[in-house]
């Protein structure tokens, strides 16, 4: 059997998580916003088992950090692995249409 890894999640994404809840609460209805809230937070608690197995995120290029995705709905799970630890680090949640140019100013 495989190893756990131990999931962190960052304050960033965090806060994130939480703004993606509030605006679906106030533009959706709060059923919509716990559900997208319960969904996303299940992918992340899946990243203790095989973190590798999801695909390296594209459009971001940083020579000392590989971040990979994981998506749920139209929301990106962002993190890295730090295997030494045996961490995964979620890093980001955001909508899949944002601008990589944008999200690699925000992870850098």
């Amino acid at each position: 059997m495989g190893q756990t890894y131990q999931v962190v999640v960052t304050a960033r994404a965090d806060q994130s998580l939480e703004s993606i809840v509030d605006y679906l609460n106030q533009t959706a209805s709060e059923e919509i916003a716990e559900k997208v809230r319960i969904g996303i937070v299940t992918e992340i608690r899946k990243l203790a088992a095989m973190p590798q197995k999801n695909p390296l995120l594209r459009g971001v290029d940083n020579l000392l950090i590989t971040y990979r995705r994981v998506l749920k709905w139209s929301y990106r799970i962002i993190y890295t692995i730090e295997e030494e630890d045996l961490m995964v680090l979620v890093v980001e949640i955001d909508h899949s249409n944002r601008n990589p140019a944008e999200l690699e100013k925000a992870l850098i």
